[in-house]
C-alpha cells in the first residue's frame, strides 16, 4: 500500500472507517438467526468468490451476488455482511496460472474488498429490512418491490465505491466511469440476483439440499460468461496476431501500434474522455492499420515517392480495416474510429473527406498519435525527426491536417515529458559529478 498515491490511501482509509461504523450498527441492530445456516452460506460464498472471472481490463466479476442476496433474504443484513466478508477473505482465485489467496494477495486489495462489501451489503440490507416483509410471510408484491429497491441501492453503492477508487488511481472522470460500470453490470446483476431469490425461496421451503440444486445453474451462468470472455480473448489474440503480421512485413513499423496506443491514451486521458472511450481508443490504436493486410507489399515498402495509383491503393486501408472489423460484434464501437483515422481537420483527408468536428474525436486523437509516431520513426524514404522537430510539425499541422485543440494539448504532454527527461538527465549528471 506504500506505493499507492496519497489520495488513494486517504480514500481507502475513509472506506475503512465507514465500514467499521456500518458493522457496529449492524451488530447493534441485527442478530444471527442460525449459526449452521451462516456456515453453509459462507461456504457457498467462498466457492462463488473463488470462481472469479478476470476481465481483460483486470477487473473481476463473480456470481457471488446471488449468494449475497439469498443470505440477505434469509438471515438479514448482519448475516449477509458476514457471509460476503468471509467469501472475500477466504476465496482462492486462479490468476495467470498463479493461485491467489489471503496470504499472498495485496493487503490493501483485501482490506478494500472487505470494507466496501460491508458498507454495500450492510446499507442495502438495512434498506431491505426496513421496506420488506420476509418472502413467504405474505405481501409478495411488497417483497418484490423491496428486492428491486435493494438491488438498485446495492448497485449504486457498489459501483460508486469501486468507480471512485479506479478514478483516483487512473485520474479518469469519475462520473463517466460510474455510469459505464452501472450500464455494464446492472443487466447481469439483475439476472444473477434472480437466481439468488430462487435459491432463498428454495432454502426457506425445502432447506439446504434444495439450494445445492440451484447452485448448479448459477455455476452454469458463470461458465457461459467465462466462455464469452474466453471467446472475446481469442478474437483479440487473433486480431493482434494479424496486426503483428503487418508490422513483421515492414521493419520500419515495428512497435508502431504500441506507441500509437500509448500516445493516444495519454491524450484521451488529458481531455478526460470516458473510460469506455479510452478502452475503444486502446483497441482502435492496436487495429488502426489492420487494413494494410490488403495492400501490396511493394507499395508498403516502396522507398521512393508513391505514384497517384499507389497512393489511392494506400488510401483503401482504412476501408479494408473497417470491413475486417465489422463482423466482430464486440469491436463494433471502434469501426468508425479505424475508418476515419486518416481524415483531416480541413476536410482533405480520406476515405470520406470528413471535416472539423464531424470527425469522431477518437479518430482525431488517433490521427495525432499516428502522425507523431510516424514523424519520430525511421521510414524507407526518410530518417526520423527528433521529438522537438516533431512537436513543431504537429503545431504546424494544427487546424489543417490535425485537430487544433487536441494538437495543442498533445504538444503540451510531449513537452512536459521532454522537460522531465531533461531534468532527470541533469540530476543524474550532477550525481555522477559529485561522485
Amino acid at each position: 500500500m506504500s506505493s499507492l498515491p496519497s489520495r488513494v490511501k486517504i480514500y481507502v482509509s475513509i472506506i475503512c472507517i465507514i465500514s467499521v461504523l456500518v458493522f457496529g450498527f449492524l451488530i447493534n441492530e441485527y442478530a444471527i438467526p442460525n449459526v449452521y445456516s451462516l456456515i453453509f452460506w459462507c461456504v457457498l460464498a467462498i466457492t462463488a468468490e473463488s470462481l472469479l472471472i478476470i476481465m481483460p481490463s483486470g477487473a473481476g466479476i463473480s456470481v457471488a451476488f446471488a449468494i449475497i442476496l439469498a443470505s440477505l433474504i434469509i438471515g438479514g443484513p448482519l448475516f449477509a455482511a458476514i457471509t460476503t466478508t468471509v467469501g472475500f477473505v477466504f476465496r482462492v482465485v486462479k490468476l495467470n496460472n498463479k493461485i491467489i489467496h489471503l496470504f499472498n494477495a495485496p493487503v490493501y486489495k483485501t482490506i478494500f474488498n472487505v470494507t466496501q462489501s460491508i458498507i454495500v451489503v450492510g446499507i442495502s440490507g438495512a434498506v431491505y429490512s426496513k421496506v420488506s416483509i420476509k418472502l413467504g410471510e405474505g405481501g409478495q408484491a411488497l417483497s418484490i418491490v423491496a428486492l428491486l429497491i435493494t438491488l438498485i441501492v446495492y448497485m449504486l453503492l457498489n459501483t460508486f465505491i469501486v468507480s471512485m477508487l479506479f478514478s483516483l488511481i487512473s485520474k479518469q472522470r469519475f462520473f463517466n466511469m460510474w455510469m459505464n460500470n452501472l450500464k455494464m453490470l446492472f443487466p447481469s446483476s439483475l439476472a444473477i440476483g434472480t437466481l439468488g431469490i430462487i435459491m432463498a425461496l428454495a432454502y426457506l421451503e425445502y432447506g439446504f439440499g434444495a439450494v445445492l440444486l440451484f447452485f448448479g445453474p448459477l455455476l452454469l451462468a458463470r461458465y457461459s460468461f467465462k466462455m464469452y470472455i474466453d471467446m472475446r480473448e481469442v478474437y483479440m489474440e487473433t486480431i493482434q496476431a494479424l496486426s503483428k503480421t503487418i508490422e513483421a512485413k515492414d521493419a520500419y513499423t515495428r512497435g508502431h501500434t504500441t506507441r500509437v496506443e500509448e500516445y493516444s491514451i495519454k491524450l484521451a486521458k488529458a481531455v478526460k474522455l470516458s473510460h469506455k472511450q479510452i478502452e475503444n481508443i486502446k483497441m482502435a490504436a492496436l487495429l488502426h492499420d489492420i487494413g494494410k493486410i490488403g495492400i501490396d507489399d511493394n507499395i508498403l515498402k516502396k522507398p521512393g515517392r508513391l505514384t497517384e495509383e499507389e497512393y489511392k491503393a494506400i488510401q483503401e486501408h482504412p476501408i479494408i480495416g473497417a470491413e475486417i472489423l465489422k463482423d466482430v460484434d464486440f469491436l463494433k464501437d471502434i469501426i468508425d474510429i479505424v475508418k476515419h483515422h486518416h481524415e483531416r481537420y480541413d476536410g482533405k483527408g480520406y476515405p470520406d473527406g470528413l471535416k472539423g468536428e464531424n470527425i469522431p474525436m477518437e479518430s482525431s486523437i488517433l490521427a495525432i498519435a499516428d502522425a507523431y509516431d510516424a514523424m519520430t520513426s525511421d521510414r524507407p524514404y526518410r530518417s526520423a525527426l527528433d521529438k522537438k522537430e516533431a512537436i513543431e510539425e504537429v503545431k504546424g499541422s494544427a487546424g489543417t491536417q490535425l485537430h487544433p485543440k487536441l494538437s495543442e494539448i498533445f504538444v503540451g504532454i510531449i513537452k512536459s515529458e521532454l522537460q522531465a527527461e531533461e531534468k532527470a538527465k541533469s540530476l543524474k549528471g550532477a550525481a555522477v559529478n559529485d561522485n
